[in-house]
């Protein structure tokens, strides 16, 4: 009997947490379960994460950024490209947002450059959806 969990399950899951689980989740993570999430759930997740889910999300780790630094260092490189294939052209622009990433002054563009090695940006950078054009916020 297997109990592990599916893709599937993380959907449906994710459709069920309120703002404040979310943010629950997000202060506690650590680095070391990052490395342990399979990517197949990471794209799930964000295949099936509502915008505001994701704000919330992006804006607790923003709150937190000495665990930052260690959690981008510990995406594997499968993770990555899981993550940043999926990714829509609004998520992109939330996290773009949320961390400052235009402004390399920004204390938290500079976390995650320091945490990502050339080979990870270069997976970041194969793997992006192409034909990315910028939407407009509504």
């Amino acid at each position: 009997m297997s109990t592990a969990v599916q893709p599937a399950d993380i959907k449906e899951e994710l459709k069920k947490l309120t703002k404040q689980d979310l943010q629950d989740a997000a202060a506690k993570i650590t680095p070391q379960q990052i490395e342990k999430v399979p990517s197949e759930h990471i794209k799930a997740a964000i295949e099936s994460m509502q915008d505001e889910q994701l704000t919330v999300i992006l804006q607790t780790l923003k709150k937190n950024q000495g665990q930052l630094g260690p959690m981008v260092a510990q995406l594997t490189e499968e993770q990555l490209q899981s993550a940043v294939g999926c990714v829509r052209p609004a998520q992109k622009e939330i996290a773009i947002k949320e961390f400052d990433l235009n402004n390399q002054n920004s204390p938290l563009a500079s976390i995650v450059n320091q945490n990502i090695s050339e080979k990870k940006r270069e997976v970041i950078k194969t793997n992006a959806p192409k034909g990315d054009t910028k939407e407009e916020a509504k």
